[in-house]
């Protein structure tokens, strides 16, 4: 570690003894809100000084100064971040209450946002099956939930209907006119403003989605109705909202009122909106009506349309580059899921998880790991076994982008989904029951990017059809590009990008599949999944989280603790999660006391260590929404603890 890494560890750490074990400092969002400050107080003394010398600075001056709601974003190389929305909202807990176990023995809907999951269940039972549900649903979510996900933003859609599997890859795509190193050494103008703009997805993937496989019996004009009154009439602010806009504008809002002049539905009279308040958005209820009444998605990508139009002004007056064209030549890419078969126990299951440049390849590597060295459950091996997949997890991800170069992609999954490698890595001595490694022994290529936000959901309907989708705007309320005109908040995901620079201080050098160049899409931690009951032939379990990188390994450990540890859906999702991403090199726990608790006190950090592991405690890491079938009904739990989530369903 050079002398620089080491002043800032000392500088941000916060002593915590762990029971004499090995640990490296927790952050929490205390230390984080202090450095904010004294950041807007150097930003403010620094903007006094130029207006008294008559240099107002321009826009891109101010936001290249901004921190995001995670100052310590900068510093992924050292630390894993805590999320500190998920930080504020809730903690995990091994005793949750049944009421957050929802059941249903046709159909289940699981998301972020209560209300959304009951408008999905509308949708079914007025007709509609899971692919006209989630079109409802990620626009319900997208409305009330806007920091998240939204039409301005994109997603991944892993779809069953009836024998039928599809991946839809509605990432976003860069501008015709972006390049690698267009950001220079700014790298804040990739997460804020018009220069981190990609052309957004989700409304193309939804349209391909209920094309495909939507049921036939509603239109699509129906499906965008409710979501359309929802923004008309109003809805109540919630906690989860009231949180986030609050940290926005003591953070961004209040240094760049150029930003905040536009974003009309979340202020009133000057105040952020609070719990319990009302919000209305007509303007984005117009533009919805103007999609539905358009029947489909093209009139969002129209370039003499009056969408893009209003899109392509406001993203040049941030400093932007997508043109009309940008949109037009906009597609989204079906492909069928990453796929792999699989015993556990007495069940043959088949799992089906995004393809494209989502990480549902390094998922299924990661199972597949496990699955080949688990041979015992006691608690030290299984999370010793556990976490040692999630650094062969990690170190394959690093090898992904998107990339067109021969047959790259598919030799990748023609490896990944084989169990040769596997065999490589016992012949070269590369795993052990008895220790972990140091993180060059994984081989990982490049550095990984550390994307952020999403919003996760599920859905089963009567007839054994499945949606399991995740949706992003990147960081919360994306780029902070709002256009008033039509109520859409556009993504940052130029950002997932990674960045051409000297190598980190693992010496890993950022991945040249992973660069910007026209028209890509940047690598996405995204793994929606779907498991099926390969007997059977219908959905045994969906699965998925938001929370950047930690989702592949969220979503792996939640499929062992349900195969492998027998945990019914609702503890799954309720108790703590650890992560591991090869660097930094520690196990993230997501709460010592609770991760104790759950394993009886029983020294479990003590034996862990002894095989070489560290540990870093954290906030919450991620948000889980799932379905699990057991038996003759269906179990629905959303991450009432982190997110505030609820599940409905008959």
């Amino acid at each position: 570690m050079t002398l620089n890494e080491k002043t800032t560890l000392l500088q941000h750490q916060q002593q915590r003894s762990v029971r004499g074990l090995r640990y490296l400092p927790a952050i929490h969002f205390k230390s984080r809100f202090l450095v904010v400050l004294a950041a807007i107080m150097t930003i403010l003394v620094m903007h006094t000084l130029l207006v008294l010398q008559g240099k107002q600075p321009l826009l891109e001056e101010k936001i290249k100064y901004i921190k995001r709601p995670d100052p310590y974003r900068s510093l992924h190389k050292i630390f894993i971040n805590d999320d500190p929305l998920l930080d504020r909202i809730g903690v995990p807990t091994l005793s949750p209450s049944e009421e957050h176990l929802h059941l249903g023995s046709k159909a289940m809907v699981t998301s972020d946002v209560p209300l959304c999951s009951t408008m999905g269940k509308d949708i079914l039972l007025s007709g509609g099956n899971a692919a006209d549900a989630a079109v409802t649903v990620a626009l319900c979510i997208g409305t009330i939930n806007s920091h998240s996900s939204g039409i301005g933003g994109g997603g991944f859609i892993v779809s069953k209907h009836k024998n039928d599997f599809i991946s839809i890859d509605a990432r976003e795509m860069a501008p015709s006119g972006a390049f690698k190193d267009m950001y220079g050494d700014n790298f804040v103008l990739s997460k804020i403003g018009g220069l981190a703009i990609a052309v957004p997805g989700e409304l193309k993937g939804l349209y391909e989605l209920f094309v495909r496989h939507g049921s036939g019996r509603l239109s699509w004009k129906q499906l965008l109705e409710p979501v359309i009154h929802l923004n008309r009439n109003g809805f109540r602010c919630t906690k989860v909202l009231e949180t986030v806009i609050a940290m926005e504008n003591s953070i961004v809002f209040s240094q760049v009122p150029e930003i905040k002049t536009n974003w009309d539905f979340i202020f009133k009279n000057d105040e952020t909106v609070k719990e319990g308040d009302w919000i209305r958005r007509p303007n984005y209820a117009n533009t919805l009506e103007l999609i539905a009444n358009n029947g489909s998605s093209a009139v969002f990508y129209d370039p003499e349309g009056p969408i893009v139009g209003s899109l392509v002004k406001t993203i040049k007056q941030f400093g932007g580059i997508l043109t009309k064209d940008d949109f037009k030549n906009y597609k989204v890419n079906v492909e069928h899921p990453i796929n792999v078969n699989l015993t556990i126990g007495d069940k043959d299951l088949s799992v089906y998880t995004a393809n494209g440049v989502s990480s549902g390849l390094a998922l299924v590597a990661g199972l597949n790991f496990f699955n080949e060295i688990i041979n015992d459950k006691d608690d030290v091996s299984l999370t010793h076994k556990l976490v040692e997949s999630f650094k062969w997890l990690s170190a394959i991800r690093s090898e992904f982008g998107d990339v067109n170069i021969d047959n790259y992609k598919q030799d990748l999954i023609t490896k990944y989904t084989s169990k040769s490698w596997i065999k490589e890595v016992f012949d070269k001595g590369e795993y052990s029951d008895e220790r972990t490694f140091p993180w060059t022994n994984y081989h990982p290529k490049y550095e990984l990017t550390e994307p952020e936000g999403t919003s996760h959901f599920s859905i089963i309907d009567e007839e054994d059809n499945a949606i399991s989708m995740t949706t992003t705007v990147n960081l919360l309320f994306g780029s902070l590009v709002y256009d008033n005109s039509t109520g859409i908040i556009l993504n940052n995901e130029m950002d997932d990008f990674s960045q051409p620079k000297v190598p980190n201080a693992f010496n890993l050098t950022p991945s040249i599949y992973n660069f910007i160049g026209p028209h890509k899409r940047p690598l996405s931690s995204t793994a929606p999944t779907i498991i099926v009951d390969s007997d059977t032939g219908k959905p045994d379990l969906l699965i998925g989280a938001a929370g950047g990188s930690r989702i592949p390994t969220a979503v792996l450990q939640a499929i062992v603790r349900i195969y492998y540890e027998r945990k019914q859906l609702l503890h799954t999702i309720s108790f703590p999660r650890l992560h591991h991403q090869l660097i930094p090199r520690n196990i993230m726990v997501e709460n010592f006391t609770v991760f104790d608790d759950e394993h009886g006190h029983n020294n479990i950090q003590t034996a862990l260590c002894k095989l070489g592991h560290t540990f870093y405690e954290s906030g919450s890491l991620t948000s889980m929404n799932g379905i699990h079938r057991n038996g003759d009904h269906l179990e629905g739990v959303s991450d009432f603890w982190r997110k505030r989530g609820e599940a409905d369903g008959y």
